[in-house]
């Protein structure tokens, strides 16, 4: 099972840093998950919206960061991003995955990058998420630890898709994620699941 450092390692740094990156690939981390929106036309790391009077790290800083050590998921956060990311995408040579809960984002991304990983975020439906992921044709879905159980996953598993299941800071609990067949976890807490891979 994978492990990914979601926003860099918010629970060991700052959400959406350099400093969280640098944490999350020095404990090893399968990938590590970034959230995008735009500030004075620039693109930076915010999972909330952006705010004039603070200065967030660039996604140009952060690709310049991850340099191809392990793969880069970037969840999309508004759509306004999407026609900003192709000057980013372009000459990066390592893996990007894209992701967003917005199902009209991930139409526009996959048609500006036919070859890269898509994924579907859902927050509260597994059925609504393979819904969106069987038109969109992509194989991965993200779901929310607080609204899944055994069977749901097992089924969607069962029916040729990926699931990656997010924010999982517990070692029982990835543990259990595992048995069901889970492909990998997102956790603010990277340091915790070196026994469970």
């Amino acid at each position: 099972m994978q492990i990914i450092g979601h926003r860099g390692a918010m629970g060991l740094e700052v959400e959406n840093s350099l400093d969280g990156i640098r944490k999350a690939i020095k404990l090893g981390v399968d990938a590590v998950e970034v959230d995008v929106r735009m500030q004075n036309s620039v693109v930076v790391l915010a999972h909330d919206k952006t705010r004039s009077e603070k200065i967030y790290c660039s996604l140009r800083l952060a690709l310049e960061e991850i340099n191809g050590k392990v793969p880069i998921n970037i969840e999309i956060k508004e759509k306004s991003v999407v026609k900003h990311l192709k000057k980013h995408i372009d000459n990066y040579e390592g893996k990007v995955i894209f992701s967003s809960m917005r199902f009209s984002t991930l139409q526009e991304v996959m048609e500006l990058f036919p070859d890269h990983e898509i994924a579907v975020v859902e927050r509260w439906s597994g059925v609504k998420g393979v819904a969106e992921a069987a038109l969109l044709k992509v194989k991965r879905i993200h779901l929310n630890n607080k609204f899944i159980w055994r069977s749901l996953v097992r089924s969607i598993i069962d029916q040729g898709f990926d699931v990656y299941v997010y924010t999982v800071n517990d070692e029982e609990r990835a543990r259990q994620l595992k048995n069901w067949g889970v492909k990998g976890i997102f956790t603010d807490y990277p340091n915790k699941f070196k026994q469970v891979k």
